[in-house]
């Protein structure tokens, strides 16, 4: 996965230089912007549609892109050790209906955000986010604090991709 993670700052500095030779025509100050709505643009992107967009931008050779397919079917049975966060958990008689509108509730409020809804005998538990890092958890934690008080911290294993 970090291997992932270095590449695709990579990639992108790849596309801008190739947009950037590719557009010769216009101002420096242009392709300054043009690199930075990039950007703007990748920041916010899950990781299938990062790729997506890269290839895109790249024209990649079939032998490349074969190699890249197969490195990422390998990689989807990979599992990595990160944080979510717990929003509710219960097991009184009408725990399963408040649960899942706990979870349609959180996914209108913050809608990029992974929600699992899932029954651990007796409780019913909703669990939101995968955070790599205990730190970017503890922030988001504490984001959502004011419309949860209960939430607490929970450390789980996830898919890779």
């Amino acid at each position: 996965m970090k291997r992932t993670l270095i590449m695709i700052p990579a990639l992108l500095a790849l596309c801008l230089t190739y947009a950037s030779a590719q557009n010769n025509t216009g101002s420096m100050q242009a392709d300054t912007a043009a690199a930075a709505d990039s950007v703007q643009t990748v920041r916010y992107m899950d990781y299938n549609s990062l790729c997506t967009y890269l290839q895109d931008q790249i024209s990649l050779s079939d032998s490349l892109a074969k190699a890249i397919s197969a490195q990422t079917e390998k990689n989807k049975g990979r599992r990595a050790q990160g944080y979510r966060i717990r929003i509710y958990f219960d097991n009184s008689q009408g725990a399963r209906t408040v649960s899942e509108q706990i979870a349609d509730t959180f996914k209108v409020h913050y809608p990029g955000v992974p929600v699992f809804r899932i029954y651990d005998n007796p409780y019913f538990k909703v669990t939101v986010g995968e955070f790599r890092s205990k730190s970017d958890a503890m922030r988001f934690l504490e984001a959502i604090r004011p419309k949860y008080p209960t939430v607490f911290l929970v450390k789980e294993s996830f898919s890779t991709i």
